[in-house]
């Protein structure tokens, strides 16, 4: 009873410590995982003042490096999540930018304790506990990336860790 009730203990701690260190994190040093597949979410500052772009992020899934942007987007006021595979630079028109953009939907951030549902904060901000984005799943098996996976992402990805202060 009482190796029970230490591995209990010392899972809260570990829980508790997790939730810290979320709280501890810019978001735009987070990194996120998907607890069934493992895919992460690595985010980065964007890619500078003068652009609607809010927040960066990568992952590699199924050996396929995707590279994410997030921006606020007026006419739904939400921050759109787009996911893209070899997406050119530059000026692109809508239809070339949609060929290549394998996910694309509204992030929203969840505060594990309360169950608050958020949309993502803005960069500066403290890393959310986890982060839900509708249809990332479905979307992956879909696009070429999710040939090589024997099971689809969930559409929740959890803090895992913070990028180091360097």
């Amino acid at each position: 009873m009482g190796g029970m009730l230490g591995r209990s203990v010392f899972l809260a701690g570990f829980v508790l410590a997790t939730s810290a260190l979320a709280a501890d994190c810019q978001i735009e040093k987070a990194t996120y995982r998907e607890a069934e597949t493992g895919v992460e979410l690595v985010f980065a500052a964007s890619s500078g003042e003068n652009t609607p772009v809010t927040h960066g992020f990568a992952t590699t899934i199924g050996g396929m490096k995707l590279d994410g942007r997030v921006l606020y987007d007026p006419e739904v006021d939400r921050p759109v999540g787009m996911l893209m595979n070899n997406c050119p630079e530059g000026d692109v028109t809508g239809e070339t930018l949609n060929a290549c953009t394998v996910w694309k939907g509204i992030v929203y951030s969840i505060d594990e304790k309360s169950g608050h549902v958020d949309l993502l904060p803005p960069e500066g901000a403290d890393a959310p506990d986890a982060l839900l984005l509708p249809g990332f799943g479905p979307a992956i098996m879909s696009s070429a990336a999710g040939k090589a996976l024997d099971a689809g992402p969930w559409d929740v990805f959890e803090f895992k860790q913070c990028a180091s202060k360097t």
